[in-house]
């Protein structure tokens, strides 16, 4: 490549340093200078359920379980879980985490709500982690909840995470202020990528020439795919 070549390439490349650093400087702004969106003050302990767990064994034996916990049992055996909700209990739902586990909720003996991706997955064994509600009301005051939880990969066998209970916004709220941050970074960080691929893809039919930055804006997406991914 000439030096006149090389001159006229990165001329080429200077509308996209300016977008690149006027998005930067309106992040930095907006986070220094913006309107604070999440001023709702959810305290945690509100939302957490305050109930005790029992473990029920297969050897029919019961067991009394922290929540959240990390219990030995083997992979692909149950753990069936069940608690007592209290007599004023009168919370909307009731929500946690699979852990790539597949998850069954029961309300006095009736099956409320079920997760599973065994017909639907296209490899691997486990369902993919996420959050599970359980819709509940007052008239469960007193009845029996039950949770089984069922994963085939050793790590998360055993595994229960924080039960809440409460309204569903006030717990998406929570979940957010927990996450939020890698949430908002991982959302720029794809913005980025997909400006970064659409611009290198206009200069280069302008240009009839290849920019080595589009593939910089793919791999900006798989990163940020995999933040979001993270951060739910």
């Amino acid at each position: 490549m000439t030096k006149d070549k090389y001159v006229i390439s990165k001329t080429k490349r200077y509308p996209y340093y300016i977008l690149m650093f006027a998005i930067l400087i309106w992040f930095v702004a907006m986070e220094i200078f913006g309107t604070n969106e999440r001023m709702i003050d959810m305290a945690a302990d509100s939302l957490i359920y305050s109930g005790s767990f029992t473990w029920q064994k297969p050897d029919g034996s019961t067991e009394s379980v922290d929540v959240p916990g990390h219990y030995s049992i083997p992979a692909g055996e149950t753990m069936i879980l069940t608690t007592t909700l209290p007599d004023d209990y009168n919370a909307h739902v009731i929500a946690f985490r699979s852990s790539l586990q597949d998850v069954k909720c029961y309300i006095d003996g009736e099956l409320q709500t079920e997760y599973s991706t065994k017909d639907t997955r296209l490899c691997g064994k486990n369902s993919a982690s996420r959050y599970i509600f359980c819709d509940t009301s007052s008239a469960d005051a007193g009845k029996e909840l039950r949770i089984e939880l069922t994963t085939y990969t050793h790590r998360y066998s055993g595994v229960i995470n924080p039960v809440y209970c409460g309204d569903r916004a006030g717990i998406w709220v929570h979940l957010f202020e927990q996450h939020g941050l890698e949430t908002v970074i991982a959302f720029f960080i794809l913005f980025s990528g997909i400006i970064s691929v659409l611009f290198s893809i206009a200069l280069g039919l302008v240009y009839k020439s290849k920019f080595d930055i589009e593939y910089l804006g793919w791999c900006m997406i798989m990163g940020a795919t995999w933040m979001l991914g993270e951060s739910s």
